[in-house]
């Protein structure tokens, strides 16, 4: 019974070996089937790759392995650091051929720069200033301090005058410049045209100066090309360039219509010059527009002095040692009329003649309507009281005028400013030899400001009214926000000169003041006080 299960074990024993030597021979094919030909070759170069991927994976991946690839090429790492494998470029990205152009420009703006820096000095002020300052019980003091200020300006003749905004040496008495080359000289003061804003120093010294040649500001045109220097922030002679960017920009406290330049202008630039691309002095930089007003800075825009305008200032100062202003003796108003085939024609009307004026001895006439000044056209009273004034006293001027309804052709020899307000407070004075400015004042019940810095930039001209006593003739005439723009033909040019001459003009005359309001002007009579 028991023989079937001996013989089962031997049984299973030959069969195990036999399946497993099947599958053995199988696996022999199978082998040798890969390791055969072109398959053989195959599976070698996987082989081959997949050791060559694992290494460069292991490569990466290690810091011991890449820091032992370095060692073995020489490279050492400092402070544990491990140095980097870098290429630079040593080819532009462009063809320096494709921009000859901006290449000849670069090299022609050094140039230039290079010319004009050593006519360019940094200006340091030393000065005491006098302040008014009321206490409690209403008293006014007077205080000196102490004040020091920083500027530039621009060498100007052969003697070594230099040019140089009025703000820039106001309240100073001593003045130390600073030359490109780093060497230094004392100035003194000459003389200065606060309304123009120019001022003229002269070097101490022998020289030999170099001064820069004045350009002639009428050609500028918008768009134009200019460089500004100067020594913003007291840094030292520096240079930015920019464009025109507009002409011709009025200002309150201004006599003369400034030049709008994009180029960078900082304090301390104030009296430096702004050239043209031949070098020449262009314009004399004078301020910057900013709406903050405690920290003023560049914000795009920036003004300058037209250079003939300075160089007027400039002649009138070293010949008779101040500013002179053309005057005619008229009275004016803004005025339309109309023309042929309904067209209108822009003008300056003429309200009245100072006797024995200029104007009165030229055959001027009230009413006449001036549209033609020194051979420029006249389109409203601003730009025909400037052109009067930059007029150089002496000279006849052609005036074209409309009178009813007929063009007619004038001459008329220009006078001193100067002259006619001496003569003027003069003749006040014997007509009234006291006047008491507050009680007049009170009496008209006119107050006024001047406008803030964001409106002259504007360009608003003239004083703004606050406010109207209630009982003052001019209540129902006036109202606040009106902007005077000026009193018996003269320009408003602050609310201080328009009050001082309101208090002196009112007493003894009837005073007319010229009003804008909402764009629309108006003449307005105020009584003589009585």
């Amino acid at each position: 019974p028991s023989l079937p299960s001996q013989g089962s074990a031997p049984f299973l024993g030959t069969s195990s070996v036999l399946m497993a030597s099947i599958k053995y021979g199988y696996f022999i094919q199978t082998l040798n089937f890969f390791m055969n030909g072109k398959t053989r070759q195959v599976f070698s170069l996987l082989i081959i790759f997949s050791v060559a991927f694992l290494m460069v994976f292991f490569i990466r991946k290690s810091p011991q392995a890449s820091d032992l690839i370095s060692k073995l090429k020489g490279e050492k790492a400092e402070n544990g650091h491990r140095a980097e494998i870098y290429d630079l470029q040593d080819q532009p990205s462009i063809d320096v051929s494709d921009v000859e152009i901006l290449q000849a420009i670069n090299r022609e703006s050094a140039t230039l720069v290079e010319a004009v820096l050593p006519s360019v000095v940094s200006i340091d002020t030393a000065g005491v200033k006098k302040l008014k300052v009321r206490n409690a019980f209403g008293q006014t003091q007077l205080f000196s301090k102490n004040v020091e200020g920083q500027g530039s300006g621009v060498i100007v003749t052969k003697q070594g005058h230099v040019l140089t905004n009025f703000h820039v040496v106001q309240d100073q008495l001593e003045f130390k410049l600073t030359f490109s080359d780093g060497s230094e000289q004392t100035a003194n003061f000459i003389g200065a045209d606060p309304r123009a804003d120019i001022a003229v120093l002269k070097i101490n010294g022998k020289g030999p100066f170099q001064p820069l040649k004045f350009g002639n500001s009428t050609d500028l045109k918008v768009g134009h090309l200019v460089f500004a220097l100067g020594s913003p922030f007291g840094l030292g002679e520096s240079v930015t360039d920019g464009r025109v960017s507009a002409k011709k920009r009025s200002f309150n406290d201004s006599d003369v219509d400034l030049i709008q330049t994009s180029a960078a202008i900082n304090p301390g630039n104030s009296g430096g010059p702004l050239v043209n691309t031949k070098g020449e002095i262009i314009g004399i930089n004078s301020r910057i527009y900013s709406t903050d007003e405690e920290n003023p800075g560049f914000q795009g825009i920036s003004f300058a002095i037209p250079s003939n305008d300075a160089l007027k200032s400039l002649e009138d100062i070293l010949s008779r040692g101040k500013a002179i202003r053309g005057y005619l003796g008229i009275g004016l108003a803004n005025v339309r009329i109309r023309a042929n085939k309904g067209s209108q024609i822009q003008g300056v009307k003429v309200t009245g003649l100072i006797p024995n004026s200029p104007a009165m001895q030229s055959g001027l006439l009230e009413n006449d309507i001036i549209i033609n000044y020194n051979d420029e056209k006249i389109t409203n009273m601003k730009n025909l009281i400037r052109n009067i004034q930059r007029s150089k006293v002496g000279n006849i001027v052609p005036i074209t005028v409309m009178r009813k309804g007929q063009t007619i052709h004038l001459n008329a020899t220009i006078g001193d400013a100067d002259n006619f307000i001496n003569q003027r407070s003069a003749l006040s004075s014997q007509e009234k030899p006291e006047i008491d400015t507050k009680a007049v004042l009170e009496a008209v019940g006119l107050y006024v400001r001047n406008p803030s810095a964001q409106e002259l930039a504007q360009g608003l001209e003239g004083v703004i009214v606050t406010k109207i006593n209630p009982n003052s003739t001019l209540s129902d005439k006036l109202r606040p926000g009106d902007v005077i723009r000026a009193i018996n033909g003269m320009y408003a040019r602050n609310s201080e000169s328009f009050l001082t001459e309101l208090a002196h003009s009112v007493p003894i005359q009837n005073t007319e003041i010229y009003v804008l309001r909402d764009q629309l002007e108006m003449r307005i009579t105020l009584l003589r006080l009585k």
